[in-house]
């Protein structure tokens, strides 16, 4: 029987080194040191975006990081700034209802009188005036010593709802706190909350260590339900995820994981399935089920989440197929009003809405991998390097990347400004295709179109001369093909939802966009190409973070939650693949600019 030999690696950028296993992957040490790969393909070599540097036997190569084994004293590198995600934290908040479901209630021991004969539980319903449910044993068994404590002068009794979480002998300066998560396919955003004053009192983020095991839904579920093995390796990176993020609001606001009592999250289905450890294998096949829709709230003993074990952690509830508890919190955040409102939300996955408070209409689109890099030549998440924006100004290509570096790849914003670019100078025509002929001949930028050796034509952004390190950043005609379907999704399932809820689109008041992707962008340009509907009159707005800003009010308003609660009775999920008109229109919907499905008035 052979055994396994220990490798020594080294992270000389991180000033790191680990030790691992005979046969692992330079993206699993990646993983290893808290800077997971992004592969999107799922690990089998065949996106190219796991390129990395390293050095063996004194030699230094690029290679494929799922697919390259590590030897002896191996050097990686990579860095802390080259990972430095472009995560949208931010959210619109400036209405909170603060009237949270964890409540902290302070009582001197002076009222806390317990009958002869009677029952200290039957004190605390008469002392707090409502229903309190018998607690779980973990507090029944904190009953005895704190209840006849003789070393404070009151009691603190922590509820969540009506039922009795915890109680804490002390004074009336304990306070407690809860966490709202928004866990997205690329980054997790949480967000800490005194529940007694109901003040921010920090935030944090990082990209979802899931990464490391598919860059979408589909390639974690194939991962997850291969076995039950994987199905606990990929629960277990959302759960590091989520206490890596704690860890640091711990640190930053100073406070002991004994003191949150509430965590709150939102996500879209398969970060649901996956979360709970729950085989996702049924979402990835017609008829595409989940196991529940049903918001869960457990006890944080349930998980190794590192909170207050007698804590709760809720899962807010999805609305059918891939449109999942994030699209719930987006509705929970607009306004609460009579206005028809057509909701895109562009992350990896796109999720459309459209309605009011009183019913709405959903549905999924497979448009996300493309407008975030995946598929593309040389696409990358909004990280460090990429260019997010591009414009031409007197013949002049302009261009801004992420962190002020030398650029490296595109990312979804970037890729758009590209496309909307070439259209807008003519050098695509509105089939997407690159002009070429008489129609080209004059145009000022002809000579940075190439042909690479396979004869596929491209055009260069940034040329050799202009690069730092001389390195040619280019869009090719595959790269604009993978945005022209995603476009038509989006586009497509947009007018196809809006028809289907039965109203014009000149009916709508607006059109709002949330998620990163869709804050970043130049919405101008989206509409341009046709990424984003143009309807007359009809004005369009990024709400930055919807699905931050919903989990948030969930957590401190009993009221928001009550109204989340109910959403899933008022929606109606469309499944946009069974439509025969998605068929029939998507391909039309391919072409460059504006298109239509539905006549405009």
């Amino acid at each position: 029987m052979s055994s396994l030999k220990n490798i020594h690696v080294n992270f000389p950028l991180l000033e790191k080194s680990i030790t691992v296993e005979t046969g692992t992957t330079v993206a699993d040490a990646c993983s290893l040191v808290g800077f997971p790969q992004n592969l999107v393909c799922g690990g089998k070599g065949k996106c190219q975006k796991c390129l990395v540097t390293v050095r063996e036997n004194g030699l230094v190569s690029q290679v494929l990081g799922c697919q390259h084994a590590i030897s002896q004293n191996i050097e990686i590198f990579i860095s802390q700034e080259a990972d430095l995600s472009q995560i949208l934290e931010t959210t619109d908040n400036d209405q909170l209802s603060f009237n949270p479901r964890v409540k902290v209630v302070n009582v001197p021991f002076s009222e806390l009188k317990t009958d002869m004969c009677s029952y200290d539980h039957e004190t605390i319903r008469k002392v707090l005036d409502q229903p309190v449910t018998i607690p779980s044993l973990a507090v029944l068994q904190k009953f005895p010593a704190a209840f006849h404590s003789k070393d404070s002068s009151s009691l603190n009794f922590v509820l969540f709802d009506n039922e009795l979480i915890d109680i804490v002998p002390g004074d009336s300066e304990f306070k407690a706190y809860g966490v709202a998560f928004d866990i997205g396919t690329t980054s997790v955003v949480g967000y800490l909350y005194d529940f007694t004053t109901g003040v921010l009192v920090s935030q944090d983020s990082a990209l979802n260590k899931q990464i490391s095991f598919g860059g979408d839904v589909i390639s974690r579920i194939d991962f997850a339900s291969a076995s039950a093995e994987n199905l606990k390796k990929i629960q277990n990176s959302i759960l590091e995820t989520i206490n890596d993020i704690l860890s640091n609001l711990y640190s930053e606001s100073n406070l002991s994981q004994e003191s949150i009592y509430g965590c709150v999250f939102c996500g879209n289905s398969t970060m649901s399935h996956l979360f709970f450890g729950l085989n996702p294998v049924h979402l990835g096949l017609a008829p595409f089920t989940g196991i529940t829709r049903d918001k869960i709230t457990l006890t944080a003993a349930d998980l190794a989440i590192n909170m207050n074990p007698l804590g709760r952690i809720t899962f807010l509830p999805l609305l059918g197929g891939f449109v999942g508890a994030d699209t719930t919190a987006v509705l929970l955040s607009l306004p609460k009003d009579d206005s028809y409102r057509l909701m895109i939300d562009l992350g990896t996955n796109g999720e459309i809405a459209v309605g009011n408070q009183n019913r709405y209409y959903v549905a999924s689109t497979a448009c996300g991998p493309a407008l975030e890099g995946a598929g593309i030549h040389m696409g990358m998440r909004g990280t460090s390097g990429a260019i997010e924006k591009v414009a031409i100004v007197d013949n002049d290509i302009r261009y801004h990347v992420i962190g002020n570096v030398p650029p490296i790849g595109f990312c979804g914003s970037g890729i758009i400004d590209a496309i909307a670019m070439l259209f807008k100078e003519g050098l695509i025509y509105d089939r997407g295709n690159f002009v070429k002929g008489d129609d080209l001949e004059a145009h000022p930028l002809k000579a940075r179109f190439k042909v690479d050796e396979t004869g596929q034509r491209y055009f260069v952004f940034v040329t050799k001369e202009e690069h730092p390190d001389g390195k040619e950043m280019v869009i090719t005609q595959k790269d604009i093909r993978q945005v022209q379907l995603a476009k038509a999704a989006i586009y497509t399932g947009c007018c196809l939802l809006i028809e289907n809820f039965g109203i014009q689109p000149t009916d709508l008041t607006e059109i709002v966009i949330a998620g990163a992707f869709g804050n970043y962008i130049d919405v101008d340009n989206a509409q341009f190409i046709g990424l984003l509907p143009k309807f007359e009159g009809v004005p369009i707005r990024s709400i930055g973070n919807g699905a931050g800003t919903g989990v948030q009010l969930f957590l401190l308003s009993q009221d928001e939650a009550k109204r989340c609660e109910a959403i899933p009775k008022i929606t109606t999920h469309v499944e946009l693949a069974t439509d025969p008109n998605f068929s029939r229109t998507y391909m039309g919907n391919t072409t460059l600019g504006h298109n239509g499905f539905i006549e405009e008035s």
